[in-house]
């Protein structure tokens, strides 16, 4: 027995790293692009960074929505792949779909009338409020009809045609950032390329996720009448969850800026930068975690109750190895990270000390984000939100009072390093989950089976 749970763990791995990599490529390529976009605007000049940076934490708003749709979407693609069923990922697609053209709408509503609101709130400065509130309002707008994009990509993801989302991902990415810098230097037109970008790199990623859907075994084009009632239990049980985990994170990032904004415009512009490369450097994390929720869910839905025990070991053990190089590499190398990326002598500065302190805290970090990825793809999203609300919140309370204790943002930087140790125990309850997970599901199949 130990011998054939031995040789599970190697097969996950094998089969975990071999997801991995597609799906690092296209993650790594999208980030690639927001940094790359970031690095575009600095060279604009004026405050286009800064209100690039106050619209940070609603970005994260939208894009709870859409990431909450397309794990979802995923998951079901992942369980309709080891059940055997391909016609069910595309009406799973176009139910999600209808559901979200209502809520888009309302949100994008809700900040739209939020936005000269959110001006004081960001304390931002009188003369730009007019062009933050016109941004936020146009960008919001264009975002959401990245969730075509994001159905199709995901799945394709979740039923194995890794390698045809990676294509998705970069033909969608590469418009996007040809037209940041084709519009904002080539044309003049400044921060305005930016909602232009995204509008149309949303729309061209549709047709482009459709054609590549259509050259595949999930090409059933009546299954787009099909309603599937059960996208609803998807949502509340891994959507809503893992949207919600994003909203604290936006939440977060809004309570940071408000505490570094006593500290001035390269304090908040800095650390939006490094939380930028952060995404980055996090970015094996969560695609670890994601290889690892695919093949949990799809060995769920072949009914391999048993081995999605090995599979979450065989996860947790790959982000645990990598991540230990990770922190190392980005410790070495963090102040030229930050000038390559911050362009402003003091942006860059503040960058490079945010990630000089958190930098080793990297090996910790890493296996948690995969952790609570798996949780929050196999159903656990609810237990990742309590330690996600638990995590931020005491960050955000223990980095104010350092910071004002210290008097820089310096004490912050520190603080946020040693609050980052206390995600030691986060694996162990995702393993836990797995384990219960397992036992139910077999528990299911053994009275069915009676």
């Amino acid at each position: 027995m130990h011998s054939l749970a031995a040789r599970d763990r190697r097969d996950a791995r094998r089969t975990v790293s071999g997801l991995a990599v597609p799906l690092f490529v296209a993650e790594f390529l999208n980030f690639a692009v927001q940094l790359g976009i970031i690095a575009v605007l600095g060279r604009m000049g004026g405050d286009t960074v800064y209100i690039r940076s106050l619209y940070q934490p609603v970005s994260l708003i939208v894009l709870a929505l859409s990431v909450g749709f397309a794990v979802c979407n995923q998951a079901a693609a992942a369980i309709s792949k080891g059940a055997g069923r391909p016609r069910d990922v595309m009406s799973n697609s176009a139910s999600l779909a209808r559901v979200w053209l209502g809520l888009g709408a309302a949100l994008y509503l809700l900040l739209a009338v939020a936005a000269p609101s959110l001006t004081g709130l960001l304390h931002v400065d009188a003369e730009l409020r007019g062009t933050f509130t016109s941004f936020l309002r146009w960008t919001c707008a264009a975002s959401l009809l990245a969730v075509g994009v994001e159905l199709c990509a995901s799945g394709l993801r979740g039923y194995g045609y890794v390698r045809q989302a990676t294509v998705l991902v970069v033909c969608t990415a590469s418009v996007r950032i040809g037209l940041v810098a084709g519009l904002g230097l080539g044309a003049g037109i400044g921060i305005a390329a930016v909602p232009v970008a995204e509008a149309t790199a949303g729309l061209t990623g549709l047709i482009t996720g459709l054609a590549l859907v259509r050259r595949t075994e999930l090409w059933h084009p009546p299954a787009l009448r099909t309603w599937r009632p059960e996208v609803l239990t998807d949502l509340r049980r891994i959507g809503v969850p893992i949207a919600t985990s994003l909203v604290v994170i936006s939440a977060y990032n809004l309570a940071v800026i408000g505490v570094l904004g006593r500290y001035g415009e390269n304090a908040v512009a800095g650390f939006t930068v490094a939380s930028t490369l952060q995404s980055l450097v996090l970015l094996p994390g969560t695609v670890l975690g994601t290889a690892t929720a695919i093949t949990i869910n799809q060995q769920r839905g072949a009914g391999e109750w048993l081995r999605i025990r090995s599979s979450m070991r065989g996860g947790i053990e790959v982000a645990a190895v990598t991540y230990v190089a990770v922190a190392v590499l980005v410790w070495s190398v963090h102040d030229p990270l930050a000038r390559l990326i911050g362009g402003d002598a003091g942006v860059a500065a503040a960058a490079g000390s945010y990630l000089g302190a958190i930098a080793l805290t990297y090996a910790v970090q890493g296996p948690v984000l995969t952790a609570l990825t798996v949780m929050e793809e196999t159903g656990g999203g609810f237990r990742a939100i309590v330690l996600n609300v638990i995590y931020f919140g005491l960050i955000v309370a223990v980095s104010a009072w350092a910071a004002h204790a210290v008097g820089s943002a310096e004490g912050f930087y520190e603080a946020v390093a040693y609050c980052n140790l206390i995600g030691v125990s986060v694996p162990l309850i995702a393993v836990g989950h797995i384990r219960r997970l397992s036992a139910l599901g077999g528990a299911q199949a053994a009275a069915a089976t009676g």
